[in-house]
C-alpha cells in the first residue's frame, strides 16, 4: 500500500510539473518606452530553445492584444527555453503574453508603457522624421490671426512651443499666418489654427512624403496643421480649468506631442492619454509640462531627426535650437555647419579639444547639446586645449567657433 501511495503520488508530482512548467516569472524592466528600441526581458520557462511559431503578444489600443502576424515580426533579439528579449513595440500598459504552441501565458504583474513612439513600422523601427523644413533648422508653425491677434492664446501657444523647444530640442518657431489658406495639408504649410468644423477637441494631421535614393527609402513629415475645436469652452492659463472649460495648453501639450511622434497610451497622468477633456484626465490636466516619459521618448525622436545621413530632394536634418527660448526665431541663427576643412579635433574627442589657429589668433568656443543647451564657452588662443566638462555624456555636439573672420559651426561626437 505504501507503494503504492509512492507511485501515485510521483504521478500527480510530474503531471503538476507539467502543467506548470510553461510560465512567466517575471520581467525587466517594469516601465518602458515603446517604439524607442528599448530592450525587454521575459524570464521564466518552458519557452522553448528557439521562437519558431511562438511569440510575445501586447496589448493595443483598441482593447485587444497583439495577434501572431504582429507579434512575429516584432525585433527578437534571443529567445531561449528561460529567457526572451526583444525590442519593446508600440503598446499599452497591461500584463504581458508569450503564446506558445497556441496557449497564451500571462504574466502576473502589469507592463507601464509611460510613453509610445510611432514607428512605420517595427522591425527594422522606420520613422517619419522631421527635418530643416523651413531652412532655418526646423519647423515654423504659421499661427492663424485669430489666435496670433488675442495676447492670451498667443502667449499660450508660445509658453507651449517654448516647453517642447526647452525640454526636448524640438526645432519649432511660430510666426503669424498673413495670409488665409484652407485648413488642409495640401497648402504645404504648418498651421495651428482654430476649426469651427472639428468634431474632436483638437487633432494632429499630417501628411507624410518619401524620397528614393538608390536603394534607400526616406520618410518625413512634410505638413502638418494643429486644430482646435471653435465649440469648446477654452481655459488660456495654468493650472487647474475653471469647471465645465477644456485646458488649451495641456490639450496642445497633446496634439503637439503627435506632431513630434508621440502616441496614445493608457497611463492616467500622461499627456498622450486618448482624452484630455473630462475624468479622468480632469485629474492631472493640472499639470503645466509634459512628463518625464514623454520627454524621453521625443528626445530619442529628435535625436533621430538631426542626425540621419540621408541627402536626397533638398533634405538635411533639423538642427538644434541654440536659444531655446527663442519660439519666435528672432535670434540670429548659425551661418552654417562646416563639413570641409575641419578645424576642430580631435572628433571623437574625449577629454579635450583644439582649433585650427594661427600662434597669435584668438577665438570664443561654445558647445551646444542636441537640446539647444550651452555646456561650454571658453576662449582659446594658437594651439591651446580646451578641457571638456566631465558631466559630458557621450553623444552628439555642436562647436561654435568665433574670430573676426566670422563664426562657423562644426558637429562634435564625445566619446569616453
Amino acid at each position: 500500500m505504501l507503494h503504492l501511495s509512492k507511485l501515485l503520488f510521483t504521478a500527480i508530482l510530474s503531471i503538476s510539473t507539467s502543467i506548470f512548467a510553461q510560465q512567466i516569472s517575471g520581467f525587466s524592466p517594469k516601465q518602458i518606452i515603446g517604439g524607442k528600441g528599448e530592450v525587454l526581458t521575459i524570464n521564466g520557462s518552458g519557452f522553448g530553445a528557439s521562437r519558431g511559431s511562438s511569440h510575445v503578444s501586447f496589448f493595443r489600443e483598441g482593447n485587444s492584444y497583439t495577434d501572431a502576424n504582429t507579434g512575429s515580426g516584432f525585433n527578437y533579439i534571443s529567445w531561449s527555453n528561460t529567457e526572451i528579449k526583444l525590442e519593446m513595440p508600440v503598446a499599452f500598459s497591461n500584463k504581458i503574453k508569450v503564446n506558445i504552441s497556441g496557449t497564451d501565458y500571462a504574466s502576473a504583474d502589469t507592463l507601464k508603457v509611460k510613453a509610445n513612439l510611432g514607428y512605420r513600422q517595427p522591425n527594422p523601427l522606420l520613422y517619419d522624421l522631421l527635418t530643416d523644413n523651413n531652412k532655418k533648422g526646423g519647423v515654423t508653425w504659421l499661427v492663424h490671426p485669430v489666435y496670433w491677434n488675442n495676447p492670451e492664446i498667443k502667449q499660450t501657444i508660445a509658453d507651449v512651443v517654448q516647453e517642447f523647444r526647452c525640454k526636448t530640442g524640438a526645432n519649432y518657431i511660430i510666426e503669424p499666418l498673413t495670409q488665409w489658406v484652407p485648413l488642409n495639408l495640401g497648402q504645404g504649410k504648418h498651421i495651428i489654427a482654430p476649426d469651427s468644423s472639428l468634431g474632436a477637441v483638437g487633432f494632429n494631421d499630417r501628411l507624410w512624403a518619401s524620397c528614393i535614393v538608390g536603394a534607400e527609402t526616406f520618410y518625413h513629415n512634410q505638413t502638418q496643421l494643429l486644430r482646435f475645436n471653435t465649440q469648446q469652452n477654452w481655459y488660456y492659463g495654468k493650472g487647474q480649468p475653471p469647471a465645465g472649460a477644456a485646458k488649451f495648453r495641456y490639450v496642445m501639450f497633446h496634439e503637439m506631442g503627435h506632431s513630434l511622434g508621440l502616441g496614445h497610451v493608457n497611463e492616467w497622468g500622461e499627456s498622450m492619454y486618448p482624452t484630455v477633456t473630462l475624468l479622468p484626465s480632469d485629474n492631472w490636466c493640472k499639470r503645466d509640462t509634459i512628463s518625464a516619459a514623454e520627454q524621453k521618448a521625443i528626445r530619442h525622436y529628435i535625436s533621430l531627426s538631426q542626425n540621419f545621413t540621408f541627402r536626397g530632394c533638398g533634405i538635411t536634418p533639423m538642427k538644434p535650437n541654440f536659444d531655446c527660448k527663442d519660439v519666435f526665431g528672432l535670434s540670429v541663427g548659425l551661418e552654417s555647419i562646416t563639413h570641409e576643412g575641419a578645424w576642430l579635433f580631435p572628433n571623437p574627442a574625449s577629454n579635450q579639444i583644439q582649433v585650427k589657429l594661427s600662434a597669435s589668433e584668438t577665438a570664443e568656443i561654445s558647445l551646444w547639446d542636441t537640446r539647444g543647451r550651452k555646456m561650454l564657452s571658453a576662449n582659446t588662443r594658437g594651439a591651446e586645449p580646451i578641457n571638456l566638462p566631465a558631466e559630458l555624456s557621450n553623444g552628439f555636439y555642436l562647436v561654435r567657433l568665433s574670430t573676426d573672420h566670422g563664426t562657423q559651426t562644426q558637429r562634435l561626437i564625445i566619446q569616453r
